[in-house]
């Protein structure tokens, strides 16, 4: 027959074996928490440079698109100012040379 003091001893080796095994269990539960939210902010940098990167690509193109825009309207200004200033030469040079020949 087992002493109360024998089972005490037992019980104490009991509860130590029963905290040493909580104490374990919540190691490992932090370590693994620690290690899925160390992916997941793996995973979320990951996805946000991409998409930095998509929205950089994007971005270029657009500004390529509205310069070629700007560059197209600002062309057509210029030519039709060209044939503007070409279609009033003539008269410029008769207003000219009329004037030379008055001062002469």
């Amino acid at each position: 027959m087992t002493s109360i003091m024998e089972r005490i001893a037992e019980a104490e080796a009991q509860a130590d074996a029963i905290l040493e095994d909580a104490n374990r269990t919540a190691r490992e539960t932090v370590a693994k928490a620690k290690t899925d939210a160390e992916e997941t902010i793996a995973a979320a940098v990951e996805q946000e440079r991409a998409a930095t990167a998509q929205s950089l690509v994007k971005a270029q193109s657009d500004g390529e698109a509205v310069a070629a825009d700007v560059t197209a309207k600002a062309k057509a200004e210029t030519e039709a100012l060209i044939k503007d200033a070409e279609r009033n030469v003539p008269e410029a040079i008769a207003y000219l040379m009329e004037r030379i020949e008055k001062t002469v």
